[in-house]
């Protein structure tokens, strides 16, 4: 049975469910900030997925990065699959913008996180569901 790890439901609001992966917004407000977590049990890295997985993944990871481009226009968009702190297997799809305070350097450990306020929140979430739902 998948559960997802504790430090990802503290860390990040639910936004939808694709096929493969649950995608959840990072609770830090400096940047639009998805993370896809294949919900397959036991896993903890992308060679771990079999070869329908990997394929559905990288198709999840673009669908990601049209709905971040479609809907926050960045400069540029991170992928990254680290889990050297969660070892369950997520991949951060990272809107980036030239005046972003990490930029052009990676967003780890950079600023502290800024969390969204709750009606920013809610109308972040809406707004990509709704791009999500349209398959931008």
């Amino acid at each position: 049975m998948f559960t997802l790890h504790d430090q990802l439901r503290r860390d990040t609001f639910a936004v939808c469910r694709m096929k493969l992966c649950l995608v959840q917004l990072m609770n830090d407000s400096q940047y639009p900030w998805l993370i896809l977590v294949p919900a397959v049990e036991a896993v903890t890295e992308i060679a771990d997925l079999n070869e329908k997985q990997r394929k559905l993944l990288i198709n999840e990871i673009a669908q990601a990065q049209r709905v971040l481009q479609h809907v926050f226009e960045p400069h540029k968009l991170n992928v990254g699959a680290l889990g050297n702190m969660v070892p369950q297997l997520h991949v951060h799809v990272i809107a980036r913008f030239r005046e972003d305070g990490a930029w052009p350097g990676p967003v780890w450990g950079k600023l502290p996180p800024r969390p969204y306020d709750d009606a920013a929140m809610r109308a972040t979430v809406a707004r990509l569901q709704n791009a999500f739902i349209t398959r931008v």
